[in-house]
C-alpha cells in the first residue's frame, strides 16, 4: 500500500493533458481514453521488478466490489485489499479537491457518498474503517494542509 498509492495514477502519464485538465464534461470518447489508465499503469508498473508486486494493485483500484468497476470488472473478495482502500481514500480525495471544473465538496457530502457506496462501489470494511479515522478529520487536514499550499 505505501508504494502503490503514491503510484496509482501513474497511468495517466498517457493520457493527454487536453483530457486531464479539461474544464468542462468529458465526453464518452474522452471518459474512455481515462478509464485506460489503471491498464496503462499496469503496463508502465509490471516489468519493472521493484515495483511488479503493486501493479495489480494500481489496475485495480477503479474496480468496485460490485463487479461494475473498470478495467476487468473484478468484484467482491477477488480485489485485493490494497486496491480496495486506494480506490476509497482516491474517491474521496477527488470529492474533497478542488476540480478545474467544479469546487470541492463539503466533507458531509464526501462522508455521505463512502456511506452510499458501501458494499457497492466500496468494500464496507474499508468505509468503516475510513470513516473512524476521519472522526479527526480537522486535526488531519491542519496536519497535512502544507501539502496543499502552492509554491
Amino acid at each position: 500500500l505505501h508504494k502503490a498509492a503514491p503510484l496509482h495514477d501513474i497511468g495517466k502519464i498517457g493520457i493527454p493533458d487536453s483530457i486531464l485538465l479539461k474544464a468542462s464534461a468529458l465526453t464518452d470518447e474522452e471518459f474512455a481514453e481515462i478509464r485506460t489508465h489503471p491498464s496503462r499503469g499496469y503496463a508502465i508498473l509490471s516489468p519493472i521488478s521493484v515495483f511488479s508486486d503493486i501493479a495489480e494493485i494500481v489496475l485495480q483500484h477503479h474496480e468496485r466490489i460490485d463487479g461494475k468497476g473498470y478495467p476487468k470488472g473484478v468484484s467482491g473478495n477477488n480485489i485485493f485489499l490494497e486496491a480496495k482502500i486506494i480506490a476509497a481514500a482516491d474517491a474521496f480525495d477527488a470529492m474533497t479537491s478542488f476540480r478545474q471544473y467544479r469546487c470541492s465538496l463539503s466533507l458531509d457530502y464526501a462522508l455521505s457518498q463512502l456511506r452510499d457506496g458501501k458494499d457497492s462501489q466500496f468494500d464496507s470494511n474499508v468505509v468503516d474503517a475510513f470513516l473512524r479515522i476521519l472522526d479527526n478529520y480537522d486535526s488531519i487536514k491542519q496536519d497535512l494542509d502544507w501539502t496543499m499550499q502552492k509554491q
